[in-house]
């Protein structure tokens, strides 16, 4: 008797082969994720970079001062240090961060009548719904809250941190959120660049790191990287702890 020849596959052989294509893909998706966020993680670096060059110009055009968070007028309203900065990028693009889950401006701080402006953007254009020039980046808040800084304040400027990232409306972040929560909805330093984030520095580099190496062993927050001892060991100790494991 003639056998005819089989054609096609078992149940068994099926199941197998799609037990293979699963562990590959659980073995790939990560890797494959993980190279997609260089990629968004290196356009980010470029967008800083664009704006740590627009600082420095800033900073040689006004007699080596850096910007300040925000220019007070008399009367109470401000312009931001973005707004200051941006003639010099030309650019809303590089002001978002493509992994960013929120990008946000000024204008989404409850008190908004007091911002003239971020980037180019207006109250009109804000209460019109026109929500151009949303930012992620900010500047380092232990430094610039306190008024006018000069380029030869910076004792060290390489490791003094001038920009950061953020997915939070304030033109400045400093070392009071690190705390912050970081899940999707918030977390206002970067940890979204597969667990750390870009950060500028007061010489005009930038760089990737993880939130815990501003800190420590070199505390970048502050000009003379804590050699004056301004925060002592147990405070640094405490922002180290509340940071969530992930993002350390």
């Amino acid at each position: 008797m003639e056998h005819r020849r089989r054609n096609g596959f078992t149940l068994i052989e099926l199941l197998v082969v799609i037990a293979i294509i699963a562990i590959l893909a659980a073995i790939l998706f990560p890797v494959f994720a993980q190279a997609r966020e260089k990629a968004r993680t290196i356009s980010c670096l470029s967008n800083m970079n664009q704006i740590e060059m627009a600082r420095q110009m800033y900073i040689q055009d006004y007699d080596e001062v850096f910007p300040e968070n925000r220019f007070y007028s008399p009367s109470g309203p401000y312009i931001t240090w973005r707004a200051a900065v941006y003639p010099y990028v030309k650019s809303e693009q590089a002001w978002v961060c493509p992994s960013a889950y929120f990008t946000r401006n000024c204008y989404d701080w409850p008190d908004v009548p007091n911002c003239l402006a971020d980037g180019d953007m207006t109250i009109a254009d804000y209460n019109n719904g026109y929500k151009h020039c949303e930012m992620n980046y900010g500047d380092n808040g232990n430094i610039f809250d306190g008024g006018p800084v000069t380029d030869a304040t910076m004792q060290n400027p390489s490791t003094t941190i001038d920009i950061l990232e953020t997915e939070d409306f304030w033109p400045d972040l400093g070392t009071w959120t690190v705390g912050w929560n970081y899940i999707n909805g918030g977390g206002s330093l970067p940890f979204w660049h597969n667990g750390g984030g870009n950060w500028g520095f007061a010489d005009g580099h930038v760089k990737w790191m993880k939130i815990a190496q501003t800190i420590s062993p070199t505390f970048m927050w502050i000009p003379d990287n804590n050699s004056g001892g301004e925060w002592t060991p147990s405070q640094i100790s405490a922002l180290l702890n509340s940071i969530p494991p992930g993002a350390r």
